[in-house]
């Protein structure tokens, strides 16, 4: 299968995975990974497929979570990240490696915002102080499609 078109199938099961999960690096040197809402779900959150439209072949990923999080601690001090997607009955997984930023745009904020969240932040709204965006454009890609696996690089 060519790289385009290991492109387009990475991008169809991320959009329909379950979940995403995020791996940081502790103080520690260790890896910690943990279960996020993938945002990039057309079912589960069909007001941000707009927001993906145009990524397609950089696979830019947002991940929200809490400003207090130790996560956010851990990413502040050590940006590098992978976030893997999968599907497990069908033998495909993918990892996306690089270096993740946080978002402090509002207006993007403001476009993934789900007001289903609002249980997660203290106040309960898109400017809450704990609520922030992660933002991932990856440089590498690897994992499996039916048991071959595969790796390429992406370019901005």
């Amino acid at each position: 299968m060519s790289n385009a078109q290991l492109l387009k199938t990475c991008v169809e099961r991320m959009s329909s995975a379950d979940a995403v999960y995020l791996t940081s690096v502790g103080a520690d040197g260790y890896p910690r990974t943990r279960a996020m809402l993938n945002l990039r779900n057309r079912e589960q959150y069909p007001d941000q497929v707009p927001i993906y439209a145009d990524h397609s072949s950089d696979l830019m990923t947002y991940v929200a979570t809490n400003t207090c999080s130790q996560k956010r601690v851990e990413l502040e001090a050590n940006p590098r990240i992978c976030l893997y997607f999968s599907h497990p009955a069908d033998f495909f997984g993918v990892c996306l490696v690089g270096d993740v930023e946080i978002v402090d745009d509002m207006e993007i904020k403001k476009a993934l915002w789900v007001d289903g969240w609002a249980q997660y932040f203290p106040t309960g709204k898109v400017d809450d102080p704990d609520f922030t965006l992660l933002r991932l454009f990856p440089f590498e890609v690897r994992g499996w499609n039916q048991g071959e696996k595969f790796a390429f690089k992406v370019t901005p």
